[in-house]
């Protein structure tokens, strides 16, 4: 499945797409006009947000509002979690923003695996780009 860039600036979002973090997020490292394999999804807060490489090479969960609207079959293999979040409310949903979840087994399945992407262990990086790869080659 693949996803067209038309925006990377999170402040420019409609209200209902913008996280919590809006008053200290910047512009995503992404390239307006370029397609991105997306490999995962999730819904963390009240925000959608799509699982891309971004243009310095690492995993970016990018707003779905940066992309272009688009219809597609869900790839062969994903799988889907609905998480704890969907019950959090008000202080809870801090420590538990994420509500669901849709990709690769380990995205959805390991809950240290999103951690693991974020903090950019070589483990879960190398997992994250045999997906990409594998995206890109559809």
């Amino acid at each position: 499945m693949r996803a067209v860039c038309i925006a990377n600036d999170p402040k420019g979002l409609a209200d209902h797409q913008q996280s919590r973090a809006i008053a200290i997020e910047s512009s995503y490292p992404l390239t307006v006009g370029k397609a991105y394999a997306v490999v995962g999804m999730t819904i963390a807060e009240r925000a959608f947000y799509l699982l891309v490489r971004d243009d310095s090479g690492g995993p970016c969960f990018a707003h779905a509002g940066f992309f272009e609207l688009f219809v597609a079959p869900l790839p062969a293999g994903w799988r889907f979690g609905l998480e704890a979040g969907i019950r959090a409310s008000g202080r809870d949903l801090w420590s538990e923003p994420s509500v669901a979840t849709w990709g690769y087994p380990e995205l959805v399945e390991d809950p240290a695996h999103v951690q693991a992407l974020l903090e950019f262990e070589p483990s879960a990086l190398a997992l994250f780009e045999s997906y990409v790869a594998e995206a890109e080659g559809d």
